[in-house]
């Protein structure tokens, strides 16, 4: 699919790639492939195939404020899971029978 961009006089066509076409050749990449191979492969240049792998990487890391979130849910799980825990030998202690 091509966007015809008009400069001027000058008409140029702008081609757009699916974020599959994307992710794919990033896939390759990252299974080994070299990237000026890939690119040439594919029809399109190293650099714009370098772009998309950083913005692939950049969508993959959690940013810090998702990494604080992680931080406190898994701190709040522990302290849950501790709650259990606790719960359970309590019960454990009240369905014996009472000793005489």
């Amino acid at each position: 699919m091509t966007e015809k961009l008009h400069f001027g006089d000058l008409p140029a066509t702008r081609k757009k790639y699916t974020p599959a076409f994307k992710a794919e050749c990033v896939r390759q990449v990252a299974a080994g492939a070299r990237q000026s191979d890939v690119a040439r492969a594919q029809g399109i240049s190293p650099a714009l195939l370098g772009r998309w792998q950083r913005e692939a990487l950049e969508a993959a890391v959690p940013s810090s404020a998702e990494r604080d979130e992680i931080r406190q849910l898994r701190a709040a799980l522990k302290r849950v899971e501790m709650e259990r825990d606790i719960l359970k030998k309590v019960v454990t202690i009240f369905a014996q029978p009472p000793q005489l």
